[in-house]
């Protein structure tokens, strides 16, 4: 099982002169970085590929991600969709304005899963359709030309001429799509979201969600993986594994099914010498692997050190919840646990953390803490986090197109 998101590219548009903002709104200052790094790192990490897609490429070569040109000579948000769409290496393109703060994850995760099979797939509330967030196919090419070619510069002139699915939002889960899909053109909007960010406490404004305070890259990273992740950090010999062992059995005794991923920096050897196994490996297998009626192992000799989100694809079996040991410099959620004996400072910033297991207590961080001997609080703070996350069906297609005018909403002159 693979993620929505995984399979397709995210192109960030930041074409348009950005009159109305008085500078280039893509590098105006946003929540303690720039709208532009502000989509980036909330959303990157979640997608296959991501670039970026402008008129003038040479202004944002510093920002680390690959930049196309426009690759048409007219104006207009048109032309960057269909440039996206060109350049895309993945057969879909999930376009997106740069200056949408509040769009979610949970969002584009819908929007994704929702547009296979479609030419165009574009959300629709209340009768308004967004198409600086909508995913458009290479298939969808010849259509989005011939418009641009005919003078006409609204995006949604191309739906009619192919398959386009519309994602009519439900209106109890995203009562506040208005929200969602505000876009920023003048320094008073921009004022206004930093004030509605930060009364909110985060881009959702659901103080529901027990994962809103972790850092953007770690919410990526949650809403990128198909199953529940958690990895449970700390210094050598802070008594990680004796935790593990003991989380690992309540969990299975309430009912899940658990796989676990031990990170090990220094090697490892899971065969014994003399084996035939071990004797094939020596000889120079890439990989080998040993089968029985109740059990398997494959020992794979790479160059390199896997990301965490392959591994995570490699388990077959279906589990409820994968927990690793270690991985601390990647972006799941994580417990860490610590003991006075072994150092009273912890690895882990506070935004990446589910909570802390400890024989001490950290006034200065406000996520939960648990005593070493608390299996039980543990396994409950797992349950009220990322077990509790299960998938929702996002939307049913709809046949029909009704388009109202919307002021400032598609702006014609900017993406």
């Amino acid at each position: 099982m693979s993620s929505a998101l995984g399979q397709i590219s995210l192109a960030v548009l930041v074409g348009g002169e950005s009159r109305r903002m008085g500078s280039d709104k893509a590098f105006a200052p946003f929540a303690g970085t720039t709208l532009l790094a502000w989509m980036l790192e909330r959303f990157g990490p979640a997608f296959a590929h991501t670039f970026i897609v402008a008129n003038d490429a040479s202004r944002y070569a510093d920002t680390g991600v690959p930049v196309v040109s426009d690759a048409l000579a007219e104006r207009g948000s048109i032309v960057g969709v269909y440039s996206a769409a060109l350049a895309s290496p993945t057969e879909r393109v999930l376009c997106l304005g740069c200056d949408m703060p509040f769009v979610t994850l949970e969002v584009l995760r819908c929007l994704a899963a929702e547009s296979q099979g479609h030419d165009i797939c574009v959300p629709r509330h209340d009768g308004v359709m967004e198409p600086l967030c909508a995913v458009y196919s290479r298939s969808a090419l010849p259509a989005l030309r011939s418009v641009v070619e005919g003078g006409e510069r609204r995006i949604y002139a191309s739906y009619p001429l192919v398959d386009t699915g519309y994602w009519d939002m439900d209106p109890v889960r995203f009562a506040d799509a208005d929200r969602l899909f505000s876009n920023i053109n003048r320094p008073e909007q921009l004022r206004e979201a930093e004030e509605l960010l930060a009364r909110e406490g985060g881009p959702r404004g659901d103080h529901g969600d027990p994962l809103r305070r972790l850092a953007p890259r770690v919410r990526a990273f949650v809403e990128a993986v198909p199953l529940p992740v958690v990895s449970f950090v700390g210094k050598k010999k802070t008594g990680k594994t004796t935790v593990l062992v003991r989380v690992v059995a309540e969990l299975v005794a309430r009912g899940y099914r658990v796989a676990v991923i031990k990170h090990d920096m220094h090697g490892f050897d899971a065969d014994v010498p003399g084996r035939d196994t071990y004797r094939l490996r020596q000889a120079g297998a890439t990989v080998t692997g040993i089968s029985s009626p109740d059990k398997q192992m494959w020992i794979v000799i790479t160059n390199h050190e896997p990301e965490l989100r392959g591994l995570i694809g490699k388990v077959d079996e279906p589990v409820d919840l994968i927990i690793t040991e270690g991985f601390k410099r990647q972006a799941s959620p994580k417990i860490e646990v610590a003991r006075r004996e072994r150092s009273e400072q912890l690895i882990c910033e506070e935004n990446e953390l589910l909570g802390i297991v400890s024989d001490m207590t950290f006034p200065s961080h406000r996520v939960p803490q648990l005593s070493v001997g608390d299996t039980s609080g543990i396994c409950d703070l797992l349950e009220a986090t990322v077990l509790g996350r299960a998938g929702v069906a996002c939307m049913e297609p709809a046949p029909d197109l009704q388009v109202r005018p919307r002021v400032e909403r598609v702006d014609q002159g900017e993406s």
